[in-house]
């Protein structure tokens, strides 16, 4: 359980079942949730907990963020993790959009962030975002990650086609100024 000024990120459980279906009912496509041919996916709440409970929920780094109250505010994880490529993907999956240009992002991706470089030794992070997510594209960037590109209509999803947009940000060298 990691403690910041404005969140508590703990690993997710079972329990965050009925949490993580409302992210995926928000009537937006989310990025990080689509299966791995970028299709959406709708799982029923024993398959959410079923997903927490496993050890691949572990080993993907899958975590609860909650606000100091102790109030679910979404989740967020490293996926993809390559060790030997030095790199991984993360994701931001927080309910409340607003809560993207806030404290509880910024401390979101921090935590991430500090994981990914700090703890695991990578050298880059990957994040996707759709076209329909302008919020979390926000807090990417100000989190410095870059666009590295965008792939045209990648997915259809109610009634629209969307793009996806992939963002990196690298680890910094210490002495060299990035």
């Amino acid at each position: 359980m990691i403690a910041s000024e404005h969140t508590l990120i703990r690993t997710a459980d079972p329990d965050d079942a009925d949490f993580l279906l409302e992210v995926y009912r928000t009537g937006r496509p989310k990025a990080a949730l689509l299966d791995p041919r970028r299709e959406p996916v709708l799982p029923n709440r024993d398959e959410l907990a079923e997903m927490l409970g496993s050890k691949d929920a572990g080993r993907n780094q899958f975590f609860a963020v909650e606000d100091r109250a102790g109030c679910v505010r979404g989740f967020c994880g490293l996926r993809g993790v390559s060790i030997e490529a030095v790199f991984s993907e993360i994701m931001v999956l927080l309910i409340d959009e607003a809560d993207h240009a806030g404290p509880v992002g910024r401390e979101t991706v921090q935590f991430l962030l500090e994981r990914a470089f700090g703890r695991m030794h990578l050298d880059k992070v990957l994040g996707t975002c759709l076209d329909s997510e302008p919020e979390l594209r926000a807090l990417l960037a100000d989190s410095g990650f870059v666009s590295e590109g965008i792939q045209r209509q990648v997915l259809y999803s109610g009634g629209d086609w969307h793009d996806i947009e992939t963002m990196t940000r690298l680890r910094a060298v210490p002495g060299t100024g990035e």
